[in-house]
C-alpha cells in the first residue's frame, strides 16, 4: 500500500511540473477586402498611441480577480481574440486613454499566459493608433 502511495505521489508531482509554461501570443486586427473609406489623411487628425495593459488570473477556467464590468468595443464584428474580462479591460483602459478619438486603427495585442495548475494568469497589452475626424 505504501508503494502504491508514493508511486501515486510521485505521479501528481511530475504531473504538477509538466503542467507549468508560459505562452505568448500577439496579434494584429486585419481589415477585410471590402472594407473602405473615403477619407484622405488630410480629413484625419492624428491624436497619438494608446496603449492599455491588463491582468487577469484564472482558476479551473473561471475569471478570478481583475475589474469587473468594464466593457470596450472597437465596432469591428471579427475580433482576433477572445472578448474577455482581461481584453476588456486592456481595451477600456486604452480608450479612456484618448476619449475624444473618433477611431482607432489598427489594434495589435500581445498577450502572456503563465500556466500552472489547475489555473492560468494571463497579462494583455493592447495598443492603437488614434485618430479624430477634422471639422470645417
Amino acid at each position: 500500500m505504501k508503494k502504491i502511495f508514493l508511486s501515486f505521489s510521485a505521479l501528481v508531482l511530475v504531473l504538477l511540473f509538466a503542467s507549468s509554461c508560459t505562452m505568448h501570443n500577439r496579434t494584429t486586427m486585419g481589415v477585410p477586402m471590402e472594407a473602405r473609406v473615403n477619407f484622405s489623411s488630410a480629413d484625419l487628425e492624428y491624436i497619438g498611441e494608446v496603449t492599455g495593459t491588463s491582468t487577469q488570473y484564472y482558476v479551473v477556467g473561471l475569471p478570478y480577480g481583475g475589474r469587473r464590468y468594464y466593457t470596450a468595443s472597437t465596432g469591428g464584428l471579427a475580433l482576433p481574440v477572445s472578448a474577455d474580462r482581461g481584453y476588456n479591460n486592456a481595451l477600456y483602459d486604452a480608450l479612456g486613454q484618448k476619449p475624444d478619438a473618433d477611431f482607432v486603427l489598427p489594434i495589435s495585442s500581445e498577450s502572456t499566459v503563465n500556466r500552472s495548475f489547475l489555473g492560468k494568469k494571463v497579462t494583455m497589452t493592447i495598443r492603437a493608433k488614434a485618430f479624430k475626424i477634422k471639422t470645417k
